[in-house]
């Protein structure tokens, strides 16, 4: 069931680049972008998740980046308002599937793997920006 009780704001996807240390998987955001489209949110977190760089804690750490690492997530939902400023993102409907994205040596992996997810259409040239997904 949704927790929203402010105004909310549109439909679309929510894309996030997520810091995961050891076995806690989602510790911060280090970016994150509302998309209009499924295409949109999947072309961002490829072009932004092989450039994202750990916060600067993270190096500071005793034991620096190890452990940690980034990964993407996309999911339908809703943008919702929670005061001046402040906003978080809500899966709808409740059950609206979240699409994760890990970096492995420089690419993009989506899960579950690309050969058993249906397959998407990638306009001519590529990702809005006219980059390749």
């Amino acid at each position: 069931m949704s927790t929203a009780t402010t105004a909310e704001v549109r439909t679309g996807f929510g894309a996030a680049i997520l810091l995961g240390i050891g076995d806690d998987d989602n510790v911060a955001c280090v970016a994150e972008h509302d998309a209009a489209t499924e295409d949109e949110a999947r072309c961002w977190i490829e072009q932004t998740l092989p450039t994202a760089a750990m916060p600067n804690w993270v190096h500071q750490r005793p034991h620096g980046t190890a452990g940690a690492f980034l990964f993407a997530i996309y999911a339908e939902g809703i943008r919702v308002h929670d005061g001046p400023g402040e906003s978080h993102w809500e899966n709808y409907p409740d059950d609206a599937p979240e699409h994760t994205a890990d970096l492995i040596d420089g690419t993009v992996h989506w899960w579950p793997r690309a050969d058993i997810q249906r397959k998407r259409h990638i306009p001519r040239g590529g990702c809005r920006d006219g980059s390749a997904a």
